[in-house]
């Protein structure tokens, strides 16, 4: 979950569960869903709490990341797989 100050700053968003798979031989396999930012981050005076991320996927996937999608996003940074 990210909170509005990772919102504004943060870069590059994860959705969604990262996990880290080893095979059979030793292999390691790293499934996540990078997001990256794709402008500023909009604010409103007359709602202090609400915002909206412009981020994108890939080369045609766009959408925005709102309050009631915080809860289905972390920042690179506090990604379950660096620690």
């Amino acid at each position: 979950m990210i909170n509005m100050q990772q919102a504004i700053s943060a870069h590059e968003f994860h959705a969604g569960e990262c996990v880290k798979t080893i095979g059979k031989r030793g292999g390691v396999t790293i499934k996540q869903e990078v997001w990256r930012r794709n402008g500023k981050t909009k604010l409103w005076k007359t709602r202090p709490t609400e915002y909206q991320v412009p981020i994108k996927h890939g080369l045609r996937a766009y959408a925005y990341i709102t309050p009631s999608e915080a809860d289905q996003v972390h920042t690179r940074e506090d990604c379950p797989l660096n620690n």
